[in-house]
C-alpha cells in the first residue's frame, strides 16, 4: 500500500465557462480552469501582496453536468481532489504532458442575492454534486436554515 499523499484543497473563481464534453464511450467531462489568489509576505520591505494561480480543473459525470450547468465565468468555487498528470504525443511528434486537478467533491460558493442563488432561478430542481438526491431550492426561506 502506497503511503504518498496526492489531496488538493483550493478554493476560486472560474477564468472562463466550463466546457462540458464527453468520450467515446458517452461519458460526460467539465474542463474548467480557477484562478486562486494567496497572500505573499515580503520579508524585506514587510508587505504583503496577492499572487494568483492559475489551475487546470476536470470533473467527470454529474460533477461535471452539475458545473457546468450552474457555473460560469467569475463563479466562486471550492474543490476537494488531486492532481493528476497526463502524457501524450503531439500533432508535431513531440511528447508532450500536463497536470491537472481532477475533482473529487466540490461546492458553491457563490452568496444569495434578493433570496436565490445567483446562478439558479427559485425554484429550480438541483442534483447534489454526489448525486445522492435532489431539493427544491425554492421550498426554504433563509430563515427556515437553522444555522
Amino acid at each position: 500500500m502506497a503511503s504518498d499523499i496526492n489531496h488538493v484543497n483550493i478554493i476560486g473563481r472560474l477564468t472562463r465557462d466550463p466546457e462540458l464534453k464527453s468520450t467515446n464511450n458517452g461519458i460526460h467531462f467539465c474542463r474548467f480552469n480557477i484562478a486562486s489568489n494567496r497572500s505573499v509576505y515580503n520579508k524585506q520591505s514587510g508587505e504583503s501582496r496577492d499572487e494568483v494561480g492559475f489551475f487546470e480543473c476536470v470533473a467527470w459525470s454529474g460533477k461535471g453536468e452539475a458545473i457546468q450547468k450552474y457555473l460560469t465565468k467569475g463563479s466562486r468555487i471550492a474543490i476537494d481532489g488531486h492532481l493528476k498528470w497526463s502524457s501524450w504525443e503531439g500533432s508535431d511528434g513531440k511528447k508532450q504532458s500536463k497536470v491537472e486537478i481532477a475533482v473529487d467533491e466540490f461546492q458553491f460558493l457563490d452568496t444569495k442575492k434578493d433570496g436565490q442563488s445567483m446562478h439558479e432561478p427559485e425554484g429550480r430542481r438541483v442534483q447534489h454534486a454526489s448525486g445522492a438526491g435532489t431539493f427544491d431550492s425554492g421550498a426554504l426561506a433563509d430563515d427556515d436554515i437553522p444555522f
